[in-house]
């Protein structure tokens, strides 16, 4: 007898899950999206609900598979579609953030506060930018914490960072000067402007070639003070350079001194002039060399001809030279490499001595008496080696093995060649077979 199967066809898994929640009415409702989505539909970033949500359905309880009725959605929404709901509550909702997820928004929030905080601030001596290392530094120790972009803005927490940065006391620094410039129509009216400018206190006047343009520096928070001015006088506002920076060092003791020092050039060079006396003796220098370089019989103009043999002279001298270093070089190159051969041949005889003698020592050793008698008696007690032929007493026959006599007759065997006996070895050039 078969038994039913009774399998869960109608149930989805929800994983990744990320949880917004909404009370509303004494109701609680909530949605399940996807954990790096949330943000983004906030911020603009991701428009499609199907990429935010795992299913656009609210839940009471999105753990237990609970559906909101469509009475509560009515009471609470004004409205029974799902897709509006879902909007609602992922536009007011409570956001459940891991804790990786929130140190990840909170660094890239605090990288973006430092990169503004480089880009429109200045030392406030040398008009010159800090890096974002420098101002991360200066944040930590002006104990300043970020805070998330839905609580308080990028921009404004910029200007938090700039005012913490300048109560600490931690670097000298304030916000970049923003150059304007103003464009009225009547030349009368340049004279008001300026006027209400310095009285305002609100910029420094520059210099300029248009009888009817004023260009000055401001403090970016006078801004809308200035454009209400312009405004006023029915003038045209142009932004020449958002920052005014200076490109160069921050050290402001090196800064002062390159001041001090350009300074000083100037004054001398418009206090100083040339005396009559001296400009007399360089202009006759001058035509005296005028005179050698334009006179045909001067020795110095008509030598080209030597010159060119000497210079050829010098040029095969080089040559020579750098032949001569190379063949020495060659040859000590040779005399190291003959010096180490020979050694290595060396160092070979003298290992086979040994162990010849040792060889010696060790048939001495082993029974002299028994060696005698075997060598006495015949061939019945010796050895012979199938590769090299000959007899052996034992000692010698295992020694036979280890000998570079044996060794070499392996070789010639390996090639296909016919062994030799001792005696041919024993005149065979032992340094052509060891190098």
């Amino acid at each position: 007898m078969s038994r039913q199967i009774t399998q869960p066809v109608n149930q989805v898994r929800l994983t990744n899950v990320a949880v917004v929640r909404m009370n509303r009415h004494g109701k609680r409702f909530e949605v399940a999206c996807y954990r790096n989505k949330i943000l983004n539909y906030r911020q603009g970033i991701e428009t499609d609900l199907s990429e935010v949500l795992q299913t656009d359905r609210v839940f009471t309880n999105v753990s237990k598979g609970l559906f909101a009725p469509s009475k509560d959605l009515k009471l609470a929404f004004d409205t029974n579609d799902q897709e509006k709901c879902c909007r609602i509550i992922l536009d007011k909702g409570q956001i459940q953030v891991s804790d990786m997820e929130r140190s990840a928004t909170l660094e890239n929030t605090a990288r973006e506060v430092a990169n503004m905080v480089a880009t429109k601030c200045v030392n406030s001596q040398t008009d010159r930018p800090y890096t974002n290392t420098q101002i991360r530094d200066a944040m930590k120790k002006a104990e300043f914490s970020v805070q998330p972009t839905s609580a308080r803005s990028v921009k404004q927490q910029f200007l938090d960072c700039v005012k913490a940065i300048q109560e600490k006391g931690v670097l000298d620094i304030q916000r970049a000067k923003m150059e304007l410039a103003i464009v009225v129509s009547d030349n009368s009216l340049v004279g008001e402007l300026v006027t209400a400018l310095k009285e305002e206190a609100l910029a420094s006047i520059q210099p300029s070639q248009h009888k009817e343009r004023v260009q000055f520096f401001i403090d970016p928070s006078k801004y809308r003070v200035v454009d209400s001015l312009a405004k006023k006088i029915g003038a045209n506002l142009e932004i020449v350079r958002q920052t005014v920076t200076r490109e160069g060092d921050v050290d402001v003791a090196l800064e002062l001194e390159r001041n001090t020092a350009l300074q000083q050039n100037q004054n001398s060079h418009d206090s100083v002039d040339i005396d009559d006396d001296l400009a007399a003796e360089v202009a006759e220098l001058d035509m005296e060399l005028e005179s050698m370089n334009l006179n045909p019989t001067n020795p110095y103009l008509n030598d080209s001809d030597d010159d060119d043999y000497a210079g050829g002279q010098v040029s095969q001298r080089k040559k020579n030279k750098k032949a001569q270093k190379k063949s020495k070089k060659a040859k000590r190159r040779e005399k190291e490499e003959a010096a180490m051969r020979q050694e290595r041949i060396d160092t070979e005889k003298k290992r086979r001595e040994e162990r010849e003698q040792r060889l010696a020592k060790e048939n001495n050793d082993d029974n002299p008496s028994t060696a005698q008698a075997v060598h006495v008696s015949g061939d019945g007690s010796k050895k012979s080696c199938n590769t090299c032929g000959g007899s052996f007493t034992p000692a010698e026959y295992r020694a036979h093995f280890r000998s570079d006599w044996h060794r070499y007759n392996q070789k010639l065997k390996m090639k296909g060649l016919q062994p030799i006996d001792e005696n041919e070895f024993k005149m065979f050039d032992e340094d052509a077979f060891f190098t």
